[in-house]
């Protein structure tokens, strides 16, 4: 029998029915919450991702297994197609350390929400913090994490595993909130080996000026501007525990090569060769700027933080509060984007529009068993319920609705910072 909750997502997947404004206010925030938090724990926190077509024993073939456009044609004719085809390609469903984070970063904001919750939240973002030390990446000066699969970049191949400053410093993140709200010394351990990896194992761009930018990872050259915040982030969240100065001037140095790319409109591109400005990718800069402001006390960035934010708000949503993809085109309806949209709304206190990009969420994107489709294209779905990318996304940014919306001034972690 389905939850009424549940059966209010199937209502909002039916654009021939009734017209279903899902109430994010109260215990219904709660209930789709529950529901979420109860089909990750189902799965196991294991899932398909937009990336892992080559996980398909087909790759493996002597033929498919060394060439590249014929791996990266297929990796995208697979993520984009309406249909799920892993099944078909006996793709298995993976346990993604960002996922991991994810939920760990979702415990700790439901905790807040409800404090009465704290101890067996407590015990199970414990649980999850162990799962990231197992599923780190050895070989390196501390803790870090990438994907469980290969997958294929416009730039080269990317071997299962290798670390990214994107997917350790989202986990850096997670751990950062843990260790604030629910006092978890285990993840304020994990937080500072990863910056070991971060200061000692990432290659980095030097500039005249004395900026940096960290690289997407060993081995790579690749000059990403909100991958290389998180590298920023992550290093000043160690810093306000382990107070060395090495961790924030680094991180300063990285932080003024983004603020210095920053276009006089107020956007950031994605990266010094792809001068693309979407949604996530500009809200992942302002987080991680904010983020980066809270922990180190540095104000330099305001005024970036002011421009970058009008530019945002302003070009980057519908009048209607519909996340839009780019800023000058608002399809696809992206999972990920609601979700990031969600978030960076509540980092500036705007806790209404936020609601409402929510309500949005779940009844354009939610399935009724509490997973979250891939994207929306007009009348065209993609209902593939990717782990990491939609549903433990949806999952997080839902549990900062939460948190916002019981204080809205600056808590422990700075939840809802004006």
């Amino acid at each position: 029998m389905q939850t009424p909750l549940a059966l209010v997502l199937a209502t909002g997947l039916d654009r021939t029915g009734p017209s279903v404004e899902f109430d994010l206010a109260g215990t219904s925030l709660e209930q789709a919450l529950d529901v979420v938090e109860q089909h990750l724990e189902l799965e196991d926190l294991r899932g398909w991702d937009p990336y892992d077509a080559l996980c398909s024993p087909l790759f493996s073939l002597p033929l498919l297994r060394s060439a590249w456009v014929l791996r990266f044609g297929a990796q995208q004719a697979v993520k984009r197609s309406t249909w799920n085809l892993r099944p078909l390609l006996r793709v298995p469903k993976q346990r993604n350390p960002v996922s991991i984070g994810l939920y760990l970063q979702g415990q700790a904001q439901r905790a807040l929400r409800d404090p009465s919750s704290l101890p067996w939240r407590r015990a199970k973002a414990k649980e999850a913090v162990q799962e990231l030390v197992r599923t780190a990446t050895p070989g390196y000066h501390g803790c870090c994490w990438g994907y469980p699969f290969d997958w294929e970049t416009r730039y080269g191949s990317v071997p299962a595993g290798t670390p990214t400053v994107v997917a350790t410093g989202m986990i850096g993140n997670a751990l950062s909130v843990a260790h604030g709200a629910l006092g978890l010394e285990e993840a304020a351990e994990l937080l500072l080996s990863a910056s070991d990896f971060v200061l000692h194992d990432l290659p980095r761009i030097e500039c005249a000026d004395g900026s940096i930018c960290w690289t997407y990872g060993p081995g790579s050259r690749q000059a990403v501007l909100n991958a290389t915040l998180k590298g920023s982030r992550l290093l000043a969240q160690a810093q306000a525990i382990d107070r060395r100065d090495e961790l924030l001037e680094m991180a300063a140095r990285s932080v003024r090569f983004v603020i210095n790319r920053q276009l006089p409109s107020g956007a950031w591109p994605y990266s010094l060769s792809d001068r693309r400005v979407d949604h996530f990718h500009t809200g992942y800069v302002l987080e991680c700027l904010r983020a980066y402001r809270r922990a180190s006390g540095d104000r330099s960035a305001d005024r970036a933080i002011e421009l970058g934010w009008a530019h945002y708000r302003r070009h980057l949503f519908t009048e209607e509060l519909t996340p839009k993809y780019y800023d000058d085109r608002v399809e696809p309806l992206d999972a990920t984007a609601c979700a990031q949209a969600i978030i960076t709304l509540c980092e500036f206190g705007e806790i209404e529009p936020a609601r409402r990009v929510a309500a949005l969420a779940v009844r354009e994107l939610g399935l009724p068993n509490g997973s979250f489709a891939y994207q929306r294209r007009g009348r065209r779905i993609t209902r593939t319920p990717f782990l990491r990318w939609s549903t433990a996304w949806m999952y997080c940014a839902l549990s900062r609705l939460g948190a916002g919306l019981v204080n809205q001034t600056p808590s422990a972690v700075a939840l809802a910072e004006r």
